[in-house]
């Protein structure tokens, strides 16, 4: 992924992560584990799909937020989906 891209996708997961645990974003990093830094159960885990479906504009299955382990599982997982979507909505100028 594109580092500005990057930087612009883990920003807004610390922010929505931070949000749910009550935590300042400033203090979670890629490295930070769900479960074991944060103690993000399963109502948390809902609760940031929620936050991030509503940031991001896409759907987060169930199955994709059970695996998500650190904080980086997140960014890649949404990184990949969100700028896809964008990608495809953009309309191709046909010369």
């Amino acid at each position: 992924m594109h580092a500005a891209v990057n930087n612009f996708v883990s920003g807004k997961v610390a922010l929505a992560v931070g949000q749910t645990v009550h935590v300042e974003a400033s203090n979670i990093s890629e490295t930070t584990r769900l479960v074991d830094d944060l103690a993000l159960g399963r109502f948390g885990r809902l609760k940031l799909a929620i936050y991030l479906e509503e940031v991001f504009d896409l759907e987060l299955p169930d199955e994709a937020l059970e695996k998500f382990i650190t904080v980086a599982d997140i960014v890649d997982y949404v990184g990949r989906r969100y700028f896809r979507n964008i990608e495809l909505s953009i309309p191709v100028a046909t010369a």
